[in-house]
């Protein structure tokens, strides 16, 4: 069976030492991608308030990579908007643990709580607090596709949603 590493890092360092990382371990350029991401648009950056409007070929990833498991398939596609990824093809369950442990020991965030202030209560069957450190990265049973993530950046729209608290009859902010 064949696997997809999927790593998600704050800042291009991140995700360049994992790959530097990965290729000390043995892995080739053709086993792993990675895509930087990049945003258009005025929002508030530190808000969770506001809409993206993702390629097609990302989507068409997440798609691929989560099916109907819709909760999943949100959270790492929002985590991606402000993540650089890092995507591992493993032939095996060792090589696909091997990669896994590289990219958390190199900083892959927890999609489960990055993402926890915008999908909160969302969390089916794995709450953030039952991600242990060792799982950031995530193995996922799927094997390599050439149609996705080829692109070495990935850009999003970015669009406010607006204020993010309810105005009471007066017009004023709750």
């Amino acid at each position: 069976m064949s696997y997809t590493v999927v790593g998600m890092f704050p800042t291009n360092e991140d995700a360049d030492k994992a790959a530097n990382q990965l290729d000390h371990s043995g892995f080739s350029k053709d086993d792993y991608k990675v895509s930087r991401y990049s945003t258009t648009g005025d929002y508030d950056k530190t808000s969770a308030n506001y809409q993206f409007d993702e390629d097609e070929k990302t989507s068409g990833f997440w798609n691929w990579l989560f099916g109907d498991d819709e909760d999943e398939k949100n959270k790492y596609s929002y985590a991606g908007t402000k993540s650089n990824l890092v995507t591992v093809y493993a032939d095996d369950m060792s090589q696909a643990e091997k990669a896994r442990d590289i990219m958390n020991a190199e900083g892959a965030i927890n999609v489960n709580d990055f993402t926890k202030d915008r999908y909160e209560g969302t969390h089916k069957t794995t709450k953030s607090t039952d991600l242990s450190e060792e799982k950031r990265a995530r193995i996922i049973s799927k094997a390599k596709n050439n149609l996705y993530f080829t692109n070495e950046e990935r850009f999003y729209n970015v669009k406010d949603n607006g204020m993010e608290n309810d105005m009471d009859s007066q017009g004023s902010e709750n």
